[in-house]
């Protein structure tokens, strides 16, 4: 490859808040297999098994930074990288633990894979000891769905499904070579200007050791800096959601990721990866899934409540929210006008997505059966862990 606290955030039973009809999960097929990035950490998990196994069978997972193009971009998918890999160590028996003699760490940055003249994103590792001496440079590994990249980097994408291959991929590097402002239009953010798709970011105050209340949530301005990147100053603390509207004349589904951790990553159904916002209509994502009728608030400073969340390496000042954007239809209707050729090889197609019905009466969320398309639109928002907010209008989420 070449080219350059203990404190209580939990949700629970928030339908009267918005209609659980307003969101719904879907598991993709592909849901039951590993996905994309679980793939390729675990042949990196393989090697860096081979290094430990006579030296205490343990390892530290340190950071993953983020290097070239997407450094630029203010990528900060590393604990998402670091998530995954200490998954599939212990998943083959090595344990990951802070009090190991070993460390593993690495980067990622965009690359042009020389075989397939496509885009990837190239995942480097190394292990060395506590003193810094290395030990041994692992084999890189290569992710290559659109959707992981941009959950992982946070760029704003704009790639028309019906295009030409050549045509998206020329979407992808422009993308990457160059940062794209997304169109911020008051606490509006969209890719695009004239998109149907948006998202909107509600803080909320410190809520301490007291359950978080959405209604003292409001919608926050974002700003482009001088670079073009897109920033919501959030107040080290505090506790946001993020609303999504979806105006088009059919269904998306939307994936969303803080630093590269889908809002799934620490819930109890390892199936799901898209909430799916029917058309004409937006939806309100609370915090961190855990179960239909549960979620941890997302939260600046830390992640979801779990053991495993705590375990995850992040220095960086800054975090990223990361939006993808791709149609959803019933899997016995026909596609959008605009989705082109659902049967052709693409590397950033989901096929069918499957759940099982759960009455709405008793959930946050419902399942359903979505058919869901190629990557439309990606966006990123980023946000300081430490910087003073301006102050929030007085609009109050829907």
């Amino acid at each position: 490859m070449s080219r350059t606290s203990s404190r209580r955030r939990r949700w629970c039973g928030w339908a009267r808040l918005l209609p659980a009809a307003a969101l719904s999960l879907a598991a993709c097929a592909r849901a039951a297999a590993a996905g994309p990035l679980e793939k390729e950490m675990a042949e990196l998990a393989r090697q860096v098994m081979g290094a430990v196994k006579d030296r205490g069978n343990a390892v530290q997972v340190g950071e993953f930074v983020a290097k070239g193009d997407v450094a630029r971009h203010g990528a900060t998918g590393g604990p998402a990288i670091a998530k995954s890999l200490m998954e599939q160590l212990e998943k083959m028996g090595v344990q990951t633990t802070r009090s190991a003699e070993l460390i593993v760490s690495g980067e990622f940055r965009d690359v042009t894979d020389k075989a397939s003249k496509t885009t990837a994103l190239m995942i480097k590792a190394h292990i060395e000891d506590r003193q810094g001496e290395p030990i041994v440079d692992l084999a890189s590994r290569g992710v290559f769905d659109l959707t992981t990249i941009a959950s992982l980097t946070g760029i704003t994408l704009v790639a028309p499904p019906k295009a030409a291959p050549a045509e998206r991929e020329k979407a992808v590097n422009d993308a990457l070579d160059n940062i794209r402002p997304p169109c911020v239009e008051g606490t509006r953010i969209s890719a695009r200007a004239g998109s149907p798709y948006s998202i909107e970011v509600l803080v909320g105050p410190d809520p301490g050791d007291a359950t978080p209340d959405l209604q003292t949530y409001r919608p926050r301005a974002a700003t482009l800096d001088k670079d073009g990147l897109a920033f919501v100053n959030i107040r080290r603390g505090e506790v946001y959601a993020v609303k999504v509207s979806n105006r088009a004349d059919h269904d998306v589904a939307v994936t969303l990721a803080i630093d590269g951790l889908s809002m799934f990553a620490f819930s109890e159904n390892k199936e799901y990866e898209v909430v799916i916002v029917p058309k004409g209509q937006e939806g309100l994502i609370p915090g961190w899934h855990i179960t239909n009728e549960r979620s941890d608030a997302f939260h600046v400073s830390e992640y979801a409540r779990s053991a495993a969340a705590k375990l995850l390496p992040s220095s960086s000042s800054v975090g990223t929210i990361s939006v993808s954007f791709k149609a959803a239809w019933p899997a016995d209707a026909e596609p959008p006008a605009d989705e082109g050729a659902v049967n052709e090889r693409s590397r950033d197609a989901d096929a069918t997505a499957r759940g099982k019905p759960v009455d709405p009466k008793d959930t946050r969320y419902n399942e359903m059966t979505r058919s869901v398309g190629k990557l439309r639109e990606s966006l990123g928002v980023h946000y300081n862990r430490s910087v003073e907010p301006a102050d929030l209008p007085d609009s109050k989420p829907k």
